[in-house]
C-alpha cells in the first residue's frame, strides 16, 4: 500500500520515531497548516505502530510541547479564523502533562543505577531505513521504507551495564551493511555485545530481504542475562522482519573464557563447530581497556579455519584514542591482520542519537582478518 508524504513532514515522522530531540528538527513552516495538522493527528498521533510501540512519555510530551505552538502560529499566519488545532492533539499534551510530571530526566547525565534513583522506563524506539537515500524528491512513500523497533534504556548506564540502549557505532556499522549486503546474504554470521538488538535485527532483515530459500543464520552474544532477554524479545517483536528470521539465535558469551586453560577448549569448539560463522560482528565493544586482551583472544579463535576464509568488522567510537590504539595494537600484536575500512558516506541513512554526545565523534570500521 503506498502511503505518501511530503519529504519535510517525513523527518518528523523519523525524528519522532526514533526520540531525536525536537530542538534538532525543523518545522516545516512552508506548508499549509491543514496539512500539517493532519499528518500530525493521522500518522503520528493516531499511528497504529506508535500506539503499540510508543515512545516515551515524557519524549512524547517534549515533542507536543515544541510541535504544538509552532502549528498554533503557522494557523495564525495564514490567518483563517475557523481553523485550529485538533482538538484530539490538545488533549493527547493534555494527558502525557498528568501522566509525565514526575518522570525522572532524560538529560544525558541521568545515569540511574548508579545514582540511587529510579530509572526512567524503557521506551521504544523505531528506526526507519532503506539503502538508497532519495535526494530531491518533495514525496516520499513510507511503504518504501524499512522500520526496526526496539524496547530500550533511556539511560547511558541502568542495572550495571551499558547494553540496554543502542550505541552510534551500531547505526554506522548497520548503515555500512546495508549498503553492502552481500556481507550478510546466505553467511553465518557471529554479533560479539549484541546489546538490545538493533544491529541483528537489520542484519536478519538483510539476509531475508535478499529473497534467497537459504537466508543464512544469526547468533547474537552478550554476557549479561537481562540484555539477553531484551535482545531476544526486540528481535521477536512483531512489527520487526527479524521475527520471521527462521533461524536466529541469542546465546551467553563470555570472552574471558578465551584466557582461560578450562575454558579455552569448550569456547573453541563452540566458535569453530557449533557456530562456525563467515563473519564476526561487533559494534561499540571497545571501550573498555581490560576487555581487550580476552576480545583479541576471541576473535583469534572465531576466524581460525582451515577450510573457509572468515572476516570480522568491528565498529568502534573514538572516545579515548589511547583505548583504541591499545585494541588495534593488540590485533596486529595477536596475529591478525587489521585494516580500517573507508566508510565516507555521503548521506545517513539511520538519524543518529544526540543526547549521549556521540555525534560529536567519530566512528571508525575494521576489517580484521587471520594472515
Amino acid at each position: 500500500m503506498m502511503v505518501s508524504i511530503h519529504s519535510d513532514l517525513f523527518q518528523i515522522l523519523r525524528g519522532y520515531a526514533s526520540l531525536i530531540p525536537p530542538n534538532y528538527l525543523q518545522f516545516p513552516s512552508h506548508l499549509e497548516a491543514q496539512t500539517i495538522n493532519d499528518f500530525l493527528v493521522h500518522h503520528v498521533l493516531l499511528n497504529p505502530h506508535f500506539q503499540q510501540y510508543p515512545p516515551s512519555k515524557q519524549f512524547q510530551k517534549l515533542f507536543w510541547k515544541w510541535v504544538i505552538p509552532h502549528l498554533e502560529k503557522k494557523l495564525e499566519t495564514e490567518g483563517d479564523s475557523e481553523a485550529e488545532v485538533d482538538s484530539r492533539i490538545y488533549e493527547h499534551y493534555s494527558q502525557e502533562l498528568l501522566t509525565s510530571s514526575s518522570a525522572p530526566s532524560l538529560g544525558p547525565g541521568n545515569v540511574a543505577g548508579l545514582t540511587g534513583q529510579s530509572p526512567p522506563p524503557a521506551s521504544y524506539i523505531t528506526h526507519f531505513w532503506r539503502p538508497e537515500i532519495q535526494r530531491g524528491s518533495a514525496s516520499v512513500d513510507i511503504g518504501e521504507w524499512q522500520t526496526t523497533t526496539l524496547l530500550e534504556s533511556r539511560t547511558v548506564i541502568e542495572s550495571g551495564t551499558t547494553g540496554l540502549r543502542t550505541w552510534l557505532a551500531s547505526l554506522i556499522l548497520a548503515q555500512y551493511l546495508i549498503l553492502n549486503p552481500a556481507l550478510v546474504h546466505r553467511k553465518r554470521i557471529l554479533e560479539l555485545g549484541s546489546g538490545v538488538g538493533f544491529l541483528g535485527s537489520v542484519v536478519a532483515s538483510l539476509q531475508l530481504l535478499a529473497g534467497h530459500e537459504d537466508a543464512g543464520n544469526l547468533v547474537m552474544s552478550d554476557i549479561n542475562d537481562s540484555v539477553l532477554t531484551r535482545c531476544r524479545d526486540n528481535i521477536q517483536l512483531p512489527c520487526n522482519l527479524s521475527s520471521s528470521h527462521p533461524d536466529v539465535r541469542c546465546r551467553f558469551l563470555d570472552w574471558a573464557a578465551a584466557l582461560d586453560p578450562d575454558g579455552i577448549a569448550p569456547l573453541t569448539s563452540l566458535l569453530r563447530e557449533e557456530l562456525d560463522a563467515d563473519l564476526i560482528l561487533g559494534a561499540d565493544i571497545v571501550f573498555d581497556p581490560d576487555l581487550i586482551p580476552a576480545l583479541v583472544a576471541v576473535l583469534r579463535l572465531a576466524l581460525a579455519s582451515n577450510s573457509r576464509p572468515r572476516t570480522a568488522l568491528i565498529a568502534l567510537t573514538i572516545r579515548n584514542p589511547a583505548t583504541t590504539q591499545k585494541f588495534t595494537d593488540s590485533v596486529r600484536d595477536g596475529g591478525l591482520i587489521l585494516e580500517k575500512l573507508d566508510v565516507d558516506i555521503k548521506d545517513k541513512i539511520f538519524m543518529e542519537p544526540v543526547e549521549g554526545g556521540d555525534a560529536n565523534n567519530g566512528v571508525n570500521i575494521f576489517r580484521i582478518t587471520v594472515e
